[in-house]
């Protein structure tokens, strides 16, 4: 048990530093090649990624605890709905 954690601990943090020094790399050689990092298509998936993971966040918070079939929950996920597409 304790040599999975410890191995699930070694593989994240190894994921990690490996993201964080490529972010690291394009930023420092962004400003020598002129390329723009912001438009990137890691950058911009994460963006998006990101939208959506608050889109999803904002939708449970809101409905939790209302029963589905109830005239309540259908209002409120409308007014949810209503807030992302404008």
């Amino acid at each position: 048990m304790r040599f999975a954690r410890t191995r699930t601990v070694v593989k994240s943090a190894a994921a990690l530093s490996i993201a964080g020094s490529s972010l690291a790399g394009l930023t420092l050689l962004q400003p020598q090649s002129g390329w723009n990092v912001s438009s990137s298509g890691v950058i911009r998936f994460g963006r998006a990624a990101v939208a959506v993971a608050r889109i999803v966040v904002d939708y449970k918070l809101t409905l939790r605890g209302i029963d589905p079939s109830s005239e309540e929950y259908k209002l409120l996920k409308s007014q949810v709905t209503l807030l992302y597409s404008s």
